[in-house]
Parts: structure tokens; C-alpha cells; sequence
């Protein structure tokens, strides 16, 4: 066995990084070299560097319990990763009643092998997410598979509560086999009768009578028509259809390059794909493209590199401009105004940058936020939100430095922010599991929904202005649907075995798309919340997108881009 400082080092960091610590994860990218030559980096899957620490703990615990004949004490006190451990011996059941501690010897009344009791130190520990300092850490809560062989199918219950919320889910991690035409049983949602309350305040949550999400099961076919998309030699992280096209596909990776799809061919290679380049930092092998954004006639592509490096290339691949920063300093989210001629971009350093696209020259720079900016939306063509680590929700405007809008109300950090279709709200989404929509006619949230049991990673309405519908994910495992007008969760959407972390509706709103890193991509009808159908990638999903005409592209962990047609498999 050999332990080199390189791979504790990239796995430390790939945990900083999964986590949300951006910064440090920066910081520690920088200062431990782990990119300093060409070399391949390490295939590891996400959640590597816990699952290391997990099942060492889970030696930990089994030696300790050892007695010398090979039994084991039973010991009902939580091994901890720091801490000294104090045994608090179980008891068995004995006929007269009376309780006897196992104190050193064997279990008479039950099963006392060692192997049992690591088991079930893995059973207790892969029923929770561990969260970090605010950030649930996202990682593959999947059954692993050997190539070939069926998948095993498991069903766990799970209790999703938060503050008077109750809302039972049914988790099922589906499974496929050789047979095309297999069916998996999976949950259906909440139906539409259910009541709700709504609090003092606006706050919006699912009473503790709510139909529970496994209520009714329906059957939902497995997609297995796909188009695969090969090139990236890194985890691909982002994907975005052309306005223009619905056979041009942007996709952005870990290998420091983005690229330009033409779908329309039969071939999935690299060959029908433009390659955009982007500059590593001095040191470094290579950077990961951490956002690319089309303008809204499709003409020019936007990229951001986590190294600060931002560039404008048109539909056809070629650079037109390099908007340079006036430091380096990390990029989250990009996003064009509705003409295409103003650019925002969203800082780590709690600032944002406001580009002219006429000239490719910085316009105006925002400062307002006391943390991280982690995400900007467009209301208009001259008006625009920004959230923060701070906790805020700002709103700005071109050609005026200061804020014309605060909204302060969450008590954590704000992950996402989308602006109503029409413009008339603007829902935030944050780890204190909360999802607030805001007016500017007010200072207070219209709706404040409660129900999510721990972080809420992104927000997406409904694509329709005459409706205020909102979806929201959470590292809870689950989909909300949310209507603003009545305050009540439509559907609770409750099929995935780990973080949902991207959502995307299709252009008519009748469907969503779910990804997660469970593996899974979940189709889901809005007109009655049931499961539609189901992809199995070989590893965690990163981001969905669907198209203007069907279909879904999907950015998986490994290095691949699926194409799906749900409507049509």
C-alpha cells in the first residue's frame, strides 16, 4: 500500500471544492501545487475523500469493540471522527425481563459477529448527509456496479421534516438491467388535494397531514436511447443549448476547455465539436470552465474559468473578445442582458463586473455584497439581482453604482436567484433550506416557502409569464414545486437518492428535469407530479438543460455529455 501526499492533497481538495469552499479550495489549489505538470489528474469519483475517512472510522470502531474470542461488545455510542470514544454497553433482553450489559463477552440474545457490526455502522452512516460549514457535501449515494452486471434496486424510506413541516418521501434508487423494455416502480408525488397551511408572515409549508410521496406508484420507463457526446477529458460541469438552434449544444469542463456541439451529425466524437481553450494559471495544468452562458440570439458564447479568465467567442468557435480583469480573481455565473449587449459576472471576491459587449471594455463594477457573489440574474435590460454569502439579495442598475434594492431575510447563504418571466418576482434560493420570492413593491418576501429539510442549491420558474409557478432543489433529495399565488407546495417530487442540484423545464412547461449525483436524471409531469421517465448515467450528474424542441443534454462526472428525448424513447 502506498500513501503519497500528492493524492491526500487532491482529494483535499476535490472535498473543498464539492463542498462549496471555493476559496480555499483556490487557496489550497495554489499554494500545495497539485496541478504543477500535464499529467493526467487522478479519476476519482465525488465524496472520495469522506468515504476514505468513513470506512477507516468503521475499522476504527470494529477494533475497538473486538474482544479477544473474535465477538463484539455492543456498543450503542456514536464512533466519532475526533473526540475520545466512551463505550455505552447495550443490554440484552433476557427472559425474566431484567437488562444485562454485554460488557466485554457475547451477545447471547443476538447475532455479535464483527462483521455485523460493521454493517450496521454502514447502514446508520449512509442514511445521512454530512454537512460542511453550511455546504452539504454532494456526493454518489448509489449502489456501485460492476460493469455488465444488473444493478441492484433498493428502497429506503426516508422522514423529511422541517420546523412544523412533516412530509414523508419515499427514496428509490432505481435500477436497469439488459432489457430494454424494463419497467421500475418508483414514487409518485403529493396529489393536488392535500392541505396546507401558511404561516404567520407568508411562510408557506406542508402541513403534517400531507399525502405522503409514496403514496401512489406508478411505473416509469428507463431511457435508453442516447446519444453520447465524447471529447472532455475532465468531469463535464455545464451544458447550454443554442437560442438559435436546437442542434448546437455548449459545453463547458474540468480541462480547462469548453466546446461547441453540432448534434445534428450521427457522430458522437470530438470530430463535430469546436474546442475553446482557456489559460491555466502559472503552475497549473489546467483550470475548470466555470460558466458559459449564449446570449439570447444565439450569436455569441460567453466563458468564465475558475482561474478569472473570461472570454466572448462566436457561435462558430472563433475568439472575439478577452475581457480582462483588473485582478484574478474567480468566477461563478455569467449572465447576458435580454439584447445581448451588457454582461454581468459574478466575483468570489463579493464583487461584480458589468461588460459592454460593443466594445468588450469593463463598464462598471459593483460593490455592495460582504461575501462571495454566487449568482446574478437580468430582471430587464438595465436591471439586475445579485446573491450573496452574505445572505443578501441585491438589486442593481446600469449607470448607478449603489444598490437600488436590498432584501435581507435569509439566515444563511443565498445559492440562486431567478427573476419571474415577466419580472415581477424574484425567488432566492439558500442553505437555510428556505425559498423567499421577492417584489420590489416591498421590503418583505411575498411568499416565504418552508419544507426543504436541509439546503436549497437552485431555483427555476415555471416557463410561462401568466403563471408564478416555481421549482426548487435541495441536497435533501428532493423537488418542490411551488405556487406563489395561493402560497401552497404543489408537488413534492421524491425520487432521488442523493442532492438534487439542477433543474430544467422544458420550453412548454409540462415537463421538468431533475439531475443528481444518485446518477439518475428524472423526468417528472407538472400536470400531476408522477415520474415520467428515467436515465441512468454511469456517474453524478452535473447539469441538465433542455432544449427549445425535446430534447435533454446531460453534463456527467465522466467526462461525458448524454443526449436524451424523453418525449420520444
Amino acid at each position: 500500500m502506498v500513501l503519497k501526499s500528492e493524492d491526500v492533497n487532491y482529494l483535499v481538495y476535490r472535498y473543498l471544492k464539492e463542498s462549496g469552499f471555493m476559496h480555499s479550495s483556490y487557496t489550497f489549489q495554489v499554494e500545495s501545487q497539485i496541478f504543477k505538470n500535464d499529467n493526467e489528474l487522478p479519476s476519482v469519483e465525488p465524496g472520495s475523500l469522506i468515504r476514505v475517512l468513513q470506512k477507516g472510522l468503521q475499522y476504527m470502531d470494529v477494533e475497538t469493540h473486538l474482544n479477544e474470542d473474535g465477538s463484539a461488545r455492543l456498543c450503542s455510542a456514536p464512533f466519532s471522527l475526533v473526540g475520545k470514544h466512551v463505550c455505552s454497553l447495550a443490554t440484552d433482553a433476557t427472559p425474566n425481563g431484567r437488562g444485562k450489559a454485554a460488557a466485554g463477552r457475547p451477545n447471547e440474545a443476538s447475532p455479535s459477529r464483527p462483521q455485523q457490526l460493521l454493517q450496521q455502522r454502514v447502514d446508520d452512516s449512509s442514511a445521512s448527509n454530512m454537512a460542511h460549514g453550511g455546504h452539504t457535501l454532494v456526493h454518489d449515494m448509489g449502489t456501485a456496479a460492476k460493469e455488465g452486471a444488473k444493478r441492484l434496486a433498493k428502497t429506503r424510506d426516508t422522514a423529511i421534516t422541517h420546523l412544523s413541516s412533516a412530509v414523508a418521501a419515499s427514496t428509490i434508487a432505481a435500477a436497469e438491467d439488459d432489457d430494454e423494455s424494463m419497467d421500475v416502480d418508483v414514487p409518485d408525488t403529493e396529489r393536488d388535494g392535500q392541505r396546507h397551511s401558511t404561516e404567520p408572515g407568508g411562510k408557506a409549508s406542508a402541513t403534517s397531514n400531507a399525502t405522503p410521496a409514496g403514496a401512489n406508484v406508478r411505473k416509469a420507463r428507463l431511457i435508453d436511447r442516447v446519444q453520447i457526446l465524447r471529447g472532455h477529458a475532465s468531469p463535464v460541469f455545464l451544458c447550454a443549448w443554442s437560442p438559435a438552434s436546437n442542434n448546437v449544444l455548449a459545453t463547458g469542463a474540468g480541462d480547462g476547455t469548453a466546446r461547441i456541439w453540432d448534434v445534428s451529425r450521427s457522430r458522437s466524437d470530438d470530430e463535430y465539436s469546436v474546442v475553446l481553450k482557456h489559460d491555466a494559471l502559472p503552475g497549473e495544468a489546467r483550470v475548470d470552465v466555470t460558466s458559459i452562458v449564449w446570449n439570447a440570439q444565439g450569436t455569441l458564447l460567453s466563458t468564465a474559468c475558475f482561474s478569472g479568465e473570461m472570454r466572448v467567442w462566436t457561435a462558430a468557435g472563433e475568439l472575439k473578445f478577452t475581457l480582462k480583469q483588473t485582478r484574478q480573481v474567480p468566477i461563478v455565473a455569467m449572465r447576458w442582458n435580454h439584447k445581448g449587449t451588457l454582461l454581468l459576472s459574478a466575483c468570489l471576491d463579493g464583487t461584480i463586473m458589468l461588460w459592454d459587449m460593443q466594445t468588450g471594455q469593463l463598464r462598471q463594477e459593483y460593490k455592495g455584497h460582504k461575501g462571495s457573489v454566487l449568482d446574478v440574474d437580468w430582471q430587464d435590460n438595465s436591471t439586475f439581482a445579485s446573491c450573496s454569502a452574505d445572505k443578501s439579495v441585491i438589486v442593481w442598475r446600469d449607470g448607478s453604482p449603489t444598490p437600488v434594492k436590498t432584501f435581507v431575510g435569509h439566515k444563511s447563504d443565498v445559492n440562486a436567484i431567478k427573476w419571474h418571466p415577466a419580472g415581477k418576482y424574484l425567488a432566492s434560493a439558500s442553505d437555510d433550506g428556505s425559498v423567499k420570492v421577492w417584489s420590489m413593491s416591498s421590503d418583505t418576501p411575498v411568499q416565504d416557502f418552508f419544507g426543504h429539510a436541509q439546503q436549497v442549491y437552485t431555483v427555476k420558474w415555471l416557463p410561462r409569464p401568466d403563471k408564478s409557478i416555481v421549482a426548487s432543489a435541495s441536497f435533501d433529495g428532493t423537488v418542490r414545486v411551488w405556487d406563489v399565488q395561493s402560497g401552497t407546495c404543489l408537488r413534492v417530487l421524491a425520487a432521488h437518492a442523493a442532492a438534487v442540484h439542477c433543474l430544467s423545464f422544458s420550453s412548454d412547461g409540462r415537463y421538468l428535469a431533475s439531475g443528481s449525483f444518485d446518477k439518475n436524471v428524472r423526468i417528472w409531469s407538472i400536470k400531476d407530479g408522477s415520474l415520467f421517465k428515467t436515465f441512468v448515467a454511469e456517474d453524478g450528474i452535473h447539469d441538465v438543460q433542455w432544449a427549445a424542441k425535446g430534447r435533454v443534454a446531460v453534463a456527467i462526472a465522466n467526462t461525458q455529455v448524454a443526449l436524451l428525448d424523453p418525449l420520444n424513447a
